[in-house]
């Protein structure tokens, strides 16, 4: 399978998208259904195979967005990279409910961003709006978050969302509401409000929490995102199986950094919220390329 053959039709992107999205959702409701155990496993494997993978390719992107096109970045790139990751671990533990907070913002501003690229490039255009960007991915991630299972995360941070009358799912049937009405009127402009559909979609009918996300982050955010990375970068795009190669061993490297986090948060060596604050904070340092905020010498 060719790089150039898979990042060349916007709009086939986004009808794909939304397809596996939606076939996800209804995989999952089966899953927990009749065949509860793969839930983890399949999400698993979205987040090594896709995921993981939409991250260790930000040394050869980072490269080609700022004039070094034989990349990757040598310690000029890596060794700031990996620092960030350990000094915003450090932030979340010392400030949980701060930093969860921005997190999410930050988080739901590139989301957005991504799709709205892909929306941009359909239309002939090449720059998406960031405020439009950050409603869209809070639409999309609002009804993620708010699930029962999820609030019981967000607690460990210090959010406490309790909801009145003991109804535990008011908080996810008013931010599906919502989503679904932003979503309605983002259609209308952008012609993408099904997106924020399908956060509703997933956070409804995919049981398992990490599941939920691994859908919508591999197959959503990972798989738009891919597309307008190497759609802006044909000299990447042409070479796409060599560079996917080349990232591999960052990948491996960082699967087994987090896997030694999980594996002494299971043995009761590090706390469950300590393993997921480094988790999230391995994220941060992957925005700040993507988006533009950092840069690293490239020679």
């Amino acid at each position: 399978m060719k790089g150039d053959s898979l990042f060349q039709d916007a709009g086939k992107i986004r009808s794909w998208t939304l397809i596996l999205l939606f076939g996800g959702a209804a995989v999952g409701e089966a899953a927990s259904l009749w065949a509860p155990e793969i839930q983890m496993p399949l999400a698993l494997a979205l987040i090594a195979g896709i995921g993981i993978q939409h991250g260790a390719l930000d040394h050869i992107l980072h490269a080609h967005m700022h004039g070094d096109p034989e990349g990757p970045l040598r310690q000029s790139f890596a060794l700031p990279y990996i620092a960030s990751i350990g000094i915003a671990w450090l932030a979340f533990e010392a400030l949980p409910s701060v930093m969860l907070g921005l997190f999410l913002l930050i988080s739901a501003y590139h989301f957005g961003m991504s799709h709205l690229r892909v929306d941009a490039l359909r239309a002939g255009q090449r720059k998406a709006d960031g405020f439009s960007g950050l409603v869209l991915g809070m639409a999309i991630l609002a009804p993620l978050v708010t699930r029962p299972d999820a609030l019981d995360v967000l607690r460990e941070f210090g959010w406490d969302f309790d909801p009145p009358y003991g109804n535990e799912l008011l908080p996810l049937q008013l931010a599906s509401l919502s989503a679904a009405l932003l979503g309605a009127a983002l259609h209308r402009s952008w012609r993408n409000g099904i997106l924020a559909i399908s956060g509703v979609v997933l956070a409804w009918f995919v049981h398992d929490l990490l599941l939920a996300f691994a859908l919508y982050f591999a197959l959503g955010h990972a798989r738009e995102a891919f597309f307008e990375e190497f759609q802006e970068r044909q000299s990447v795009t042409r070479d796409f199986n060599r560079f996917y190669l080349r990232s591999l061993p960052l990948s491996i490297a960082f699967a087994a950094i987090a896997g030694v986090v999980l594996w002494l948060a299971s043995d009761a060596v590090l706390r469950e919220r300590a393993a997921l604050s480094f988790l999230l904070a391995g994220t941060l340092p992957h925005i700040a390329v993507i988006e533009g905020w950092v840069t690293a010498r490239t020679r």
